[in-house]
């Protein structure tokens, strides 16, 4: 139908457009690996975008590694991930991503992540993505609940970007929160929750990140017996994998079955190193499998 209007538009006139109800994707990620044989085998996978899976790869330890991508380019607001993961009894699995994820500016609404992972009897999981950049006005808010039974093992990275640092951009995010709760047989192993809100102080004074904006925890969660783990000796022996150039952590048992570390630095290449040490030392002197570089 043609409409003739009566007169010109009026140039200074606003039109408002109605905002969408929501913007953003639901995207999911499901997988579950199981042992066949001596090797492991991805034997369920369902995706859909903005998250979505390459072929799985088997590295030079038969560690069978999946690389997480990122077609939209990054976290864009709305998006909501359902990610769930199951590692069967005696498999062993890597899930990284092909590089920095990118949270991007959301004005009006936040995005949200829920990961949960299981780890069967005798398997080992390595969840080891690359940092969260956290671009200016952006807003994520992720969780992770882990079950981790007899025998498992799971390793686990959490790395922070907080900007895109070489432009100056360093701490304009608007919100960040995270909660991790694993549990095994008897109870509670780990709850640790934090949230970060750059305009209710400064977050580089001493006290706080005192003027090293990045941040990252690793965990070792499981049963750390049977795979030959003192958490002590574990923690005394690497104590110093933090003592690097701009940088600095700590690495502590906790109350059972369990190891965490913190640490600050002034960009990510020494998290990315000291935890890549971590990694290795557990494959190496424990699981017994040689560490591979993971293909970036």
């Amino acid at each position: 139908m043609l409409t003739v209007l009566d007169a010109p538009l009026n140039p200074s006139t606003v039109i408002d457009t109605p905002v969408p109800a929501r913007t953003g994707r639901h995207g999911a990620l499901h997988m579950t690996f199981a042992r066949h044989g001596s090797r492991t085998a991805l034997v369920h996978s369902y995706w859909r975008p903005p998250l979505q899976i390459m072929r799985t790869i088997e590295d030079e330890a038969g560690v069978r590694c999946v690389y997480l991508l990122s077609p939209t380019g990054g976290i864009v607001q709305g998006d909501d991930y359902d990610v769930k993961i199951a590692v069967e009894r005696g498999a062993h699995a890597l899930l990284t991503t092909q590089a920095a994820t990118k949270v991007f500016r959301m004005p009006d609404r936040p995005a949200t992540q829920r990961t949960v992972i299981e780890v069967q009897p005798g398997a080992v999981f390595e969840y080891v993505p690359d940092a969260q950049i956290l671009f200016a006005q952006s807003d994520l808010r992720q969780e992770f609940e882990i079950t981790v039974h007899p025998g498992g093992l799971l390793i686990l990275h959490d790395i922070v970007m907080p900007g895109r640092l070489a432009r100056g951009e360093v701490l304009e995010f608007t919100n960040f929160e995270s909660r991790i709760v694993a549990r095994d047989e008897d109870g509670l192993l780990l709850y640790d929750a934090m949230r970060c809100r750059p305009d209710q102080g400064n977050g580089l004074d001493l006290g706080l990140l005192e003027d090293h904006p990045c941040w990252g925890s690793w965990y070792l969660l499981g049963d750390l017996s049977a795979w030959d783990i003192d958490a002590v000796a574990f923690c005394t022996q690497h104590q110093e994998t933090f003592t690097r150039p701009g940088a600095f952590g700590s690495i502590s048992p906790l109350a059972r079955n369990g190891i965490a570390v913190r640490m600050l630095a002034q960009r990510l290449s020494p998290i990315y190193a000291a935890f890549e040490d971590l990694r290795a030392a557990v494959r190496n002197d424990h699981l017994h499998r040689p560490t591979t570089a993971l293909r970036k």
